[in-house]
C-alpha cells in the first residue's frame, strides 16, 4: 500500500519533470529538425504514459460511484453521474471521462486475471506437492470468478499493449469496444486472434484509420449485427431545412449508408473537378483558375446542382459524372449474406444494403477483369482506362499512403511514362490522391507492388534502413 507521504512525494517528481520540460521546450524553435522530431516522440510517449495511469484512476473512481447499496463517491460528490464528476476534476468531457473508464478497466481486468492466475498456479503446485485436489478449475481450466478474478472477457494482449504506450487511449478503447461486441460471437482462440491481429495493426495508425479498420473487421466477423444497425439508421434518417434570423438557410440531415453513399460519391466528384478547375487542369467552365470557392461551397453547390436537375433542369449533372462503386464478393452476393463495401464511405455495409443500391450503382465483384476488359496496355497509350481505374480501386481501396477515398485520386505510374518509359499495366499503376502524388514526386517515396499488394519505400531522411510500409487496403484489413 503507497503511503500518503509516498504518494505526495511521487506527484512532486512528475511536477519538477514536467517543469523542467517546460523550460526545456521553450527552447525548440531553435532544434534541428531530426531533434524536434526525436523529442515529439518522447513527449508523446509520455502523455501516453499519463493517460494510462489516469485511466487506471478514472476506473477506480467509476468503480466506487457504482454503488447499488448506498450513496457512490459521484452522488457523494454532489453529481449525477460519473461521468460528470470526472469531467469536473479533468476540465474535459464527459465522453473523455468515459472512454478513460473503460481503457482503465481493461488494464485493471488485465492484471486482476495476471494475479488469479499466478494465484491458482501456486495452489495448483502446492495441491500436487501435498497430493490433494485444493480447488477445483473451471471447465476452460481457469479459475472460477472469485477472490478477485474479474468477470467477462479479458484483453492482455490489448492492456500489455496499452502498459507499453504502443496505443493510444483513444484507439485502445476502439479496440476494446469493439472485442466487448465480438464476443458475443467469437470465444476462446478466435477472440484471442482477433485481439492480436487488432492492436498489431493498430500500431502507428492514427485514430481514424483504426476505426475505419476496426469497423470493416468487425462487420465481416458479425454481419447480422450490422444488418440492425443499418436498420436503425435507415429508420432514424432525417432531413431539416430552417431558416436562420439572418436570411440564410440551414441544412441538417442524418443518413443511413445507402441514402448517404449516392450524395457523396456526386459531392467528392463535383468537389474533385472544382479543384482541377481551379488548378487550371480543366476549362470545362470556360474560366479556369477564377474559382476560388473552398470544398464546403463546393459541397453546397452539388446539392443544389442535384436538386436542380431532380427538378428537371436541362443542365444536367453540371457536368460531373459518378458511379457509386459496390464492392462484395460473387459468393456473397448469390447467398445473399455477408459484407460488402461502397466507394467514399468509411464503414461497410451490409449485402442486404449492397443490393438496394444495386438499382443505381455499377456492381463491381471482387475480381475485375471478368468481362475481358484489358488491364494492360503497356506503351500503346499513357492514360489508364476505367477497367484499369476500378481494377486499382479494388486493390488500394483509395489512396494508397493516406487512404483517402478512391473519388479523391488518380491514378499514377510507378516508373514514370516520360522518365522511365514506365508501361500503363495495372502493376505499374497505383492510385493516389493528389497530395500524396505529389509529396512522392517532391520528397522522393518509391512505390512496389508484391503479390496484389502496395508497400510504400519512405525515403532515406525519414527512414534511414527505408523499410517498406505495407499500404492500400491491405494495411486496414485484419486479415491481410
Amino acid at each position: 500500500m503507497t503511503s500518503d507521504d509516498e504518494m505526495g512525494a511521487a506527484f512532486a517528481q512528475v511536477r519538477a519533470g514536467l517543469a523542467a520540460l517546460r523550460a526545456l521546450v521553450d527552447g525548440a524553435q531553435a532544434w534541428p529538425q531530426r531533434l524536434l522530431l526525436e523529442r515529439q516522440k518522447e513527449l508523446f510517449a509520455v502523455r501516453r504514459e499519463l493517460d494510462v495511469e489516469s485511466a487506471r484512476m478514472v476506473a477506480e473512481t467509476f468503480r466506487r460511484s457504482d454503488d447499488d447499496e448506498g450513496v457512490g463517491l459521484a452522488r457523494g460528490q454532489g453529481f449525477r453521474t460519473a461521468e460528470g464528476f470526472v469531467a469536473s476534476i479533468s476540465g474535459g468531457s464527459t465522453a473523455e471521462a468515459g472512454r478513460q473508464a473503460r481503457v482503465g478497466k481493461v488494464l485493471d481486468d488485465a492484471e486482476k486475471a495476471r494475479r488469479a492466475e499466478e494465484a491458482a498456479a501456486r495452489a495448483q503446485a502446492l495441491a500436487e506437492e501435498l497430493g490433494e485436489d485444493l480447488f477445483d478449475l473451471g471447465a476452460d481450466g481457469e479459475a472460477e470468478a472469485g477472490d478477485g478474478a474479474p468477470q467477462g472477457p479479458v484483453f492482455p494482449v490489448l492492456a500489455e499493449a496499452l502498459r507499453r504506450m504502443e496505443l493510444s487511449v483513444e484507439a485502445g478503447d476502439v479496440i476494446g469496444q469493439a472485442l466487448l461486441r465480438v464476443a458475443d460471437v467469437l470465444s476462446g482462440e478466435a477472440l484471442a486472434v482477433f485481439e492480436r491481429d487488432a492492436v498489431a495493426k493498430a500500431m502507428g495508425l492514427p485514430l481514424a484509420q483504426v476505426r475505419r479498420m476496426i469497423a470493416a473487421a468487425e462487420a465481416r466477423v458479425n454481419p447480422d449485427e450490422l444488418k440492425k444497425r443499418e436498420d436503425r439508421h435507415r429508420q432514424q434518417r432525417s432531413a431539416t431545412l430552417t431558416a436562420k434570423p439572418d436570411g440564410s438557410w440551414r441544412l441538417t440531415a442524418v443518413l443511413d449508408a445507402a441514402s448517404a453513399a449516392p450524395i457523396k460519391a456526386f459531392m467528392d466528384a463535383y468537389v474533385r473537378a472544382g479543384f482541377h478547375d481551379q488548378r487550371g487542369d480543366s476549362d470545362r467552365q470556360g474560366k479556369s483558375g477564377e474559382d476560388r470557392r473552398s470544398a464546403a461551397q463546393m459541397r453546397a453547390d452539388a446539392l443544389v446542382a442535384l436538386a436542380r436537375h431532380g427538378a428537371g433542369c436541362e443542365a444536367g449533372h453540371a457536368g460531373v459524372k459518378t458511379t457509386v462503386v459496390v464492392r462484395m464478393t460473387l459468393a456473397d452476393l448469390q447467398a445473399g449474406e455477408g459484407v460488402a463495401e461502397v466507394d467514399g464511405l468509411d464503414t461497410p455495409v451490409s449485402v442486404t444494403t449492397a443490393r438496394q443500391l444495386a438499382a443505381d450503382a455499377e456492381i463491381i465483384p471482387a475480381v475485375l477483369g471478368s468481362k475481358g476488359e484489358v488491364l494492360d496496355w503497356g506503351r500503346k497509350r499513357r492514360l489508364f482506362t476505367r477497367a484499369q481505374a476500378l481494377y486499382l480501386a479494388e486493390r488500394d481501396g483509395g489512396c494508397a499512403k493516406c487512404h483517402a477515398p478512391p473519388d479523391w485520386c488518380e491514378t499514377h505510374h510507378i516508373r514514370w511514362w516520360d522518365r522511365d518509359s514506365g508501361p500503363t499495366n495495372v502493376d505499374n499503376g497505383v492510385l493516389l490522391c493528389t497530395s500524396c502524388h505529389h509529396d512522392l514526386h517532391r520528397d522522393g517515396w518509391d512505390i512496389q507492388v508484391q503479390g496484389h499488394r502496395v508497400w510504400i519505400v519512405p525515403p532515406r531522411h525519414i527512414d534511414p534502413t527505408q523499410t517498406p510500409r505495407l499500404g492500400g487496403r491491405a494495411a486496414l484489413d485484419l486479415a491481410a
